[in-house]
């Protein structure tokens, strides 16, 4: 499974709600807090343009808060992508 990646602040609920879904969906993730490391929070400012949390991404897509419906569609984008042979 292509990396998937959330960037979060440990008081945001969406942050919270967005990684119980992974963690219900058995999705493997790289949370990166962005309220303690400023290389982070760089990298998802340079992404977004933004300093809104949760940013999750997968590969090239970028999604910003949470929608349940298209962290789906980038989880199952991810499935796809490791079980295609290179």
């Amino acid at each position: 499974m292509q990396e998937i990646r959330i960037y979060t602040t440990p008081t945001c609920a969406y942050c919270k709600m967005a990684k119980e879904y992974m963690k219900e969906k058995g999705v493997d993730f790289k949370e990166y807090n962005v309220a303690q490391d400023r290389e982070a929070l760089n990298e998802m400012v340079q992404l977004t343009g933004l300093r809104s949390v949760p940013v999750i991404t997968c590969g090239r897509d970028v999604m910003v808060g949470f929608d349940p419906d298209r962290l789906d569609q980038m989880i199952n984008c991810a499935r796809q992508q490791s079980s295609v042979p290179e």
